[in-house]
């Protein structure tokens, strides 16, 4: 029976000795030797023999020499009241980060009470240590929350930073440990108490390291940028008198050049004046290229000033076809929804005993713009000597609709083979009817693509106005510089092309 109490008693040790590792115990007590080590560097009536202090640390001999900021940064830290309490009354910033310091020693005294007798300790089990531990966490938690509040931040000269951090990382690890004892995990204990240790050490290690020396920014002088932009705007001036100086002496080509813009202009002319618009061509070129010129001036800088220009006569040459192909589909859709009324027109007509060009002077008389003048101007070019065929091809090429082109074929060619132009109006009647259910469907499936495109089209338009309005000088220095203006081209190309390809991810032909 003794024998089985002595082996019970043997093998309670080892199990408790095992908690840590040899190497783990000399982690924890090179720890909580640099946490004493940091807690006197902040006392402003420290020891001599503090500054200067070696130790066995790992079974290795290192030193440690106070470094010389200490005593310059710790007077300012003394004499600075960053707290005030009811009961302890102004606490300096010396005295906070102190009182966190000291916590985490305590933490470390506290854990080599479960070391065995050998390593020096009594071989308590952590799960009576429970009350100390919690104790330890809420007066720590206390003291890094005093640490943020005051804004400490920017003590040690930039350092603090970096100790709020691994403070608060500790902490976590502090409550690591009380759930481990909650739960019996070992383990879990063990990776805690060593993690906690190894912070420390990091903790310890960032008031060694020297300071960072940042480079200070000057102010630019006022006199400097004012004579650079107008340095910039002189550029910009000579830039465009150059061009029209190339213009006046290159008589030949200039004329060729506003003779093809001219026959440009004028076809441009007659296809808004088919579509009954009234738009002057110049007005429609001229106006985005004097608006990206403004913002080329605006930026003050040559190359700033060339490229919006350029852009602008793009746009500005491309606009008009753009706006009369945007304008043909809209006329088109709304001659789409009037298109059945139409036929269900002609048809009755028909059936009435009327010929088709009758038909169409009765849609031209009873329904609404735009079917109505597009179907008075076919019996217009009639009445004028124009073949009726020709009439209905012509108003084929002005409006964009699927169905308006099976009508007017299947209208030719029953005046040119006869045919029931009835029946094929029925047919097209019930055609366009389940088309635009069909049509309907596919909306309702694809308003995520559509909504998508939009979203590609619009946010970097957003965001960079919105830094245009925070950062003006920022941005108008970047984007005035050659690598600027090449950023600029990149996206511009790239958000086309992903523009391009949400946008077709949700077009489905019908």
């Amino acid at each position: 029976m003794r024998i089985l109490i002595v082996l019970s008693f043997l093998l309670l040790n080892n199990l408790e000795a095992a908690i840590f590792s040899k190497y783990q115990m000399q982690e924890i007590k090179c720890a909580s030797t640099k946490m004493q080590l940091f807690y006197f560097y902040l006392k402003p009536d420290r020891s001599g023999d503090i500054k200067d202090f070696t130790f066995d640390c790992k079974g290795v001999k290192v030193r440690y020499v106070m470094p010389q900021w200490i005593d310059s940064t710790l007077a300012n830290m003394v004499a600075r009241k960053v707290w005030k309490d009811p009961e302890e009354g102004e606490i300096s910033e010396a005295d906070l980060w102190r009182t966190s310091v000291s916590i985490i020693y305590e933490f470390l005294e506290i854990t080599k009470k479960t070391f065995p007798p050998e390593e020096g300790g009594p071989g308590i089990q952590p799960a009576l240590l429970v009350k100390e531990y919690a104790d330890v966490k809420i007066r720590f938690q206390m003291s890094l929350d005093r640490l943020y509040r005051a804004r400490l931040g920017d003590s040690f000269d930039g350092r603090g930073r970096t100790l709020l951090a691994i403070f608060n990382l500790i902490l976590k690890e502090m409550e690591a440990i009380l759930e481990s004892i909650a739960t019996s995990d070992p383990k879990k204990y063990n990776t805690a108490v060593v993690a906690i240790s190894v912070l420390s050490q990091d903790a310890f290690s960032v008031i060694l390291k020297p300071s960072r020396n940042y480079e200070k920014i000057t102010p630019p002088d006022k006199m400097k940028v004012l004579l650079w932009r107008i340095f910039g705007l002189i550029s910009v001036v000579v830039v465009f008198v150059a061009v029209m100086l190339f213009f006046v002496l290159n008589e030949d080509k200039t004329k060729k050049l506003f003779d093809d813009y001219k026959n440009k202009a004028e076809k441009w002319r007659e296809e808004f004046s088919r579509q009954f618009l009234e738009i002057n061509i110049n007005y429609l070129v001229g106006i985005p290229i004097v608006l990206f010129g403004l913002l080329g001036i605006f930026t003050m800088s040559i190359f700033g000033f060339l490229f919006f220009i350029v852009l602008g006569v793009l746009v500005g040459l491309r606009l008009p076809k753009f706006v009369l192909r945007t304008l043909k589909m809209i006329r088109g859709k709304k001659i789409d929804s009037q298109l059945m009324d139409a036929i269900i027109l002609m048809s009755n007509s028909l059936k009435s005993g009327l010929d088709i060009i009758q038909g169409f002077e009765m849609v031209s008389k009873d329904l609404l713009p735009p079917i109505s003048e597009e179907f008075a101007l076919v019996i217009k070019n009639y009445q004028l000597g124009m073949p009726f065929e020709k009439a209905l091809m012509m108003m084929e090429e002005r409006i964009e609709s699927k169905m308006l082109s099976y009508m007017i074929r299947a209208i030719i060619l029953q005046r040119q083979i006869g045919g029931n132009l009835t029946k094929v109006f029925e047919r097209i009647v019930i055609d366009i009817r389940e088309e635009s259910k069909l049509e309907e469907k596919t909306k309702a499936l694809t308003a995520q693509q559509r909504i998508q495109s939009i979203v590609v089209a619009i946010m970097p338009w957003i965001m960079v106005s919105v830094m245009f309005v925070f950062q003006p000088d920022m941005m108008i220095k970047f984007y005035a510089t050659p690598f600027g203006l090449a950023v600029a081209v990149f996206c511009l190309v790239w958000m086309s092309i992903g523009i391009k390809v949400v946008a077709s991810l949700g077009k489905i032909r019908v």
